[in-house]
């Protein structure tokens, strides 16, 4: 599946704006840490925009999240790709993470979040205002943000990235994004 169509189905699946800003965030972090990581930068964008293609309709029912997702995306995309999506809610599905595919998707997807929280604590409420430390000092805050999973945002570390490196390279990708994230 090419981005137009990908990005057609999220206009057609997804009613929530914060939503699709949160996959079009994850999606921009895939494609840097497919770069980093050797993998196909295409592919990893798409995963990451569609891996939440189900939420709306599973939001009450976590055990069915990202298996729907599969189930809609089945012959769309390979099943590796297939395999993350379903990873990244591990925690509901009898699935392990186990490709640097599955993990960067289950890290990207958390500090998503951290990153777009910490900016729109910044004065001007910007991406360009964040900067790495100030995302690092937000991670170990755990009264900030604290729907925010910390310990999938460490699922980095299974990558061979450490926190920081992982952070740079997030925070870079939703920089670059950040008209479409309106930060």
């Amino acid at each position: 599946m090419g981005k137009d169509k990908a990005e057609e189905m999220v206009r057609k699946k997804v009613d929530t704006e914060n939503l699709r800003k949160h996959m079009y965030a994850v999606s921009a972090i895939m494609g840097e840490l497919a770069d980093e990581l050797d993998g196909d930068p295409e592919l990893w964008e798409r995963v990451g925009l569609l891996h939440d293609i189900d939420y709306e309709e599973t939001k009450d029912n976590p055990e069915e999240h990202a298996k729907r997702s599969a189930e809609i995306l089945e012959g769309k995309l390979p099943e590796k790709a297939l395999e993350a999506i379903r990873a990244h809610n591990f925690q509901h599905l009898d699935v392990s993470p186990e490709s640097d595919f599955d993990n960067a998707l289950i890290a990207a997807d958390a500090i998503s979040g951290l990153i777009v929280a910490t900016a729109l604590v910044m004065p001007n409420s910007k991406l360009e205002e964040a900067r790495v430390e100030s995302v690092l000092k937000k991670f170990d805050d755990s009264s900030f943000a604290k729907n925010i999973d910390r310990d999938r945002i460490q699922y980095c570390e299974r990558l061979g990235l450490e926190k920081k490196e992982f952070a740079e390279i997030s925070l870079k990708a939703l920089q670059k994004i950040h008209g479409k994230l309106g930060l």
